[in-house]
């Protein structure tokens, strides 16, 4: 489904765009000032129309890629405080098993009983 949607989609789409970009080869100046059409204060150098508009869809793919990490913030700090709290209890569950351990062991050197199973340990972190 997604190729047939990218065939009939973008590929007129694509070239659409480049027909249109190689049709318009003229030099352009493109003005920056919009009260005065005839002689506008700031201009920049002429170019061929293709460049603007590439140099145009690369400024807007980055602004669009700064946004979206800009507002991904939020999440990537509440990542950070999940993994830190992750580290703590893994190393707590180690801490509390060791010292379960060492109890059996105890256990057995004072002649208690012992229990028949094995309590479960977590599963690693490849699990």
């Amino acid at each position: 489904m997604k190729k047939w949607l990218f065939r009939v989609l973008w590929i007129p789409t694509l070239v659409i765009a480049v027909l249109f970009l190689v049709a318009n080869r003229q030099l352009v100046a493109v003005s920056l000032d919009p009260f005065n059409a005839e002689a506008p204060a700031l201009t920049t150098p002429a170019f061929p129309l293709w460049t603007w508009l590439m140099v145009m869809l690369f400024i807007g793919l980055g602004a669009g890629a700064s946004g979206a990490w800009v507002s991904a913030r939020p999440k990537r700090v509440e990542a950070r405080a999940d993994r830190k709290l992750v580290k703590q209890l893994r190393q707590e569950v180690t801490r509390l098993e060791t010292r379960l351990r060492e109890s059996e062991a105890s256990r057995n050197d004072s002649g208690a009983s012992v229990p028949a199973v094995e309590p479960p340990l977590l599963e690693s972190e490849d699990a």
